[in-house]
């Protein structure tokens, strides 16, 4: 009798456990539906104006989002003559990119992304999300959050950290923002790191760059030469770098409700946005691993302008286990804005390649 009562008792057990599940399972999924989020995202515009202002009105005004992401690479590259092997000529390129974002980027976004007042703020809010890319000079992050916070918060506009962000919006989606990329032949070396301790870099990329800073002694913005990446000035890799943001991150038992959103300027290493025109693999290792062990939702990329259409153009998406990859694929150069749309309650089932006509402005900012 007692063993038949334990039986039943057991039976009960796993009947309330699977119904408990079941509910639970329920619960996370409704929640995520109520909280249904538009996402778009693009990259690498180079300061080309009318391509950005495509993008932004096209994101705001045709796909309706509510998170709209620059994924890096926004500023002009700097193509002026001179000697490209000298301090001199990159703190004047720094500084020209500088002058563009403060005196027409800004601008630009103020325009989809004013400030508002009391009452709209208990509106919906849609907000723009910026971190920049390997092509964009390190001083212009903090140049950009002074602008949307001084002398007025902009809350619509976050200004991420290149070297990690992490953070929670409207409790559905965990968003992480990083700029990083791998050791290249690039002048600018300020979001470029080594990929894993033991890596060996290629020798073309070992190439001495120039990085920024700002001197707070001296109130001026600077640029001094890097000597490479196998040097002993070397920076934390990206395998430490993404290790320090897991303790920000929500636990992997807790976070069943949150829609995990990743932003890296630079790709995942054998993915579909790293294979160059070369038919080379860049993207990185390090962020590969990292990828497969916190399984995000969904990761956005640029960076590797060509790598959509290096895999023929029929896909813009690959799969890290359960993590879907997707890389824009936009060139600055082009009369088409490339960019990436999903909703977060069906990632899978939505996501999109979008391709739009660049229009011509005759817009000042």
């Amino acid at each position: 009798t007692r063993r038949r009562r334990r039986i039943r008792a057991c039976v009960l057990d796993e009947t309330y456990y699977r119904q408990t599940h079941r509910i639970q399972k329920y619960a996370v999924k409704m929640m995520k539906k109520n909280k249904n989020r538009r996402v778009v995202f693009s990259s690498d515009f180079h300061g080309n104006l009318n391509m950005l202002e495509t993008f932004l009105s096209y994101s705001v005004n045709d796909l309706d989002g509510d998170y709209i992401i620059l994924g890096g690479d926004i500023g002009p590259r700097g193509e002026s003559a001179g000697d490209k092997e000298t301090v001199e000529y990159h703190h004047g390129e720094m500084m020209k990119q500088k002058r563009w974002f403060q005196e027409q980027f800004c601008g630009l976004v103020e325009k989809y992304f004013p400030h508002r007042g009391e009452e709209e703020k208990q509106k919906r809010k849609r907000k723009l999300f910026i971190v920049l890319g390997n092509s964009d000079w390190q001083v212009n992050e903090a140049v950009l959050k002074q602008k949307f916070s001084f002398p007025l918060e902009n809350d619509s506009v976050k200004v991420c950290s290149g070297l990690g962000d992490v953070f929670v919006e409207d409790e559905c989606v965990e968003f992480v923002f990083t700029a990083l990329v791998v050791a290249s032949n690039h002048r600018k070396k300020d979001w470029e790191r080594k990929d894993v301790d033991a890596e060996n870099v290629p020798e073309k990329n070992q190439r001495a760059g120039f990085i920024s800073r700002y001197n707070e002694e001296r109130e001026e913005y600077e640029v001094e030469k890097y000597a490479g990446v196998n040097d002993a000035c070397t920076r934390p890799t990206i395998a430490k770098t993404l290790a320090a943001l897991q303790p920000k991150m929500a636990p992997l038992e807790n976070s069943s409700c949150l829609t995990k959103v990743w932003v890296n300027h630079g790709p995942p290493f054998d993915t579909i946005g790293d294979l160059t025109h070369r038919n080379e693999r860049v993207g990185s290792k390090a962020l590969r691993n990292f990828i497969a062990e916190r399984m995000p939702d969904i990761t956005l990329h640029g960076h590797i302008h060509e790598s959509v259409k290096e895999h023929g153009n029929e896909a813009f998406t690959s799969r890290i286990k359960n993590t879907l990859v997707a890389s824009s694929g936009n060139d600055f150069m082009s009369d088409v804005c490339h960019g990436i749309f999903f909703e977060t309650n069906d990632i899978a089932g939505t996501v999109s390649r979008f391709e739009v006509k660049v229009k011509e402005s005759n817009s000042t900012y």
